[in-house]
């Protein structure tokens, strides 16, 4: 097995991390790399208009294989907590209470490992991963879904 040093998916996540599109989301404040600890990297993504979660990635066999994408509490280093994950909006469509604690709390997302191992009528979809994406494609894609949404501690405080 190739050490993380000689990784080719290692040293193209690292290129994707530096593409215009990547950069171009991060300096809109819509996601941002944190750290990377190969074959895991954590990520902020924003939610609704003030809001950001973390999630984590797994990103072995990447890009050949999507991403694997888990809600993330930075502040413990583990999965964030089903009580923590966004609301509103299609979100329930994306982290479903019913699906994803099942699924490795995954995205209910077509560019999402997970997910689409188990929806193989999704791969001809426009939406869904292939070896010829990038990191921004993802974000993108859960950026979308996430921006009509809210945190929960965020809709408590406002309350």
């Amino acid at each position: 097995m190739a050490t993380a040093a000689l990784d080719p998916g290692k040293r193209l996540f690292e290129r994707h991390l530096k593409t215009p599109g990547f950069e171009s989301g991060v300096s809109k404040g819509l996601w941002q790399h944190v750290s990377t600890t190969w074959p895991y990297a954590i990520f902020l993504v924003s939610v609704g208009d003030e809001d950001e979660m973390a999630i984590r990635l797994l990103l072995d066999g990447y890009p050949t294989l999507a991403p694997a994408g888990q809600p993330w509490d930075l502040d413990v280093d583990a999965v964030l907590p089903l009580s923590a994950w966004p609301t509103g909006g299609p979100e329930p469509q994306v982290f479903r209470p019913d699906w994803s604690p099942s699924n490795g709390n995954g995205p209910y997302l077509a560019c999402d490992r997970i997910a689409l191992q188990g929806h193989t009528d999704w791969h001809a979809t426009p939406r869904a991963w292939n070896a010829e994406r990038d990191l921004a494609f993802y974000f993108r894609e859960l950026h979308r879904e996430l921006r009509p949404a809210h945190l929960p501690a965020r809709a408590q405080g406002a309350a």
